[in-house]
């Protein structure tokens, strides 16, 4: 079901001249209706900064707005080396939601951020 595009996960692939250079995945969020949660974004590293990341996010929103979701969420880390991640969900209109104290081990906490869609 994941190649024919049947399941409800959503994989996007970014490319530069035919190179991949970036991919984001997520999936509906379990007990909900229309929320879904971006697993996993990730650019290459010669290759951030240049828009790649954004461009990711905005095209699954727009995917995401055709198939009537609501709510998209991520989750990271709270630790110093994730600010720029954070920056990132802040810059493209998500807020932060949530904390959750020593979530990956103690005293790493995850951060929860929420865009409503």
């Amino acid at each position: 079901p994941f190649l024919d595009d049947t399941a409800p996960h959503i994989w996007l692939v970014a490319t530069i001249g035919g190179r991949l250079c970036g991919f984001a995945y997520c999936e509906p969020e379990r007990a909900t209706q229309g929320t879904f949660n971006l697993l996993a974004i990730a650019v290459a590293p010669g290759d951030q900064g240049q828009g790649v990341g954004s461009t990711l996010v905005a095209s699954l929103e727009a995917r995401l707005r055709t198939d009537a979701a609501r709510v998209l969420i991520v989750e990271t880390s709270a630790l110093d080396a994730y600010a720029d991640s954070r920056a990132f969900y802040l810059v493209r209109g998500f807020s932060e939601e949530a904390r959750i104290r020593d979530f990956y081990e103690e005293g790493e906490h995850k951060v929860i951020f929420w865009k409503h869609l």
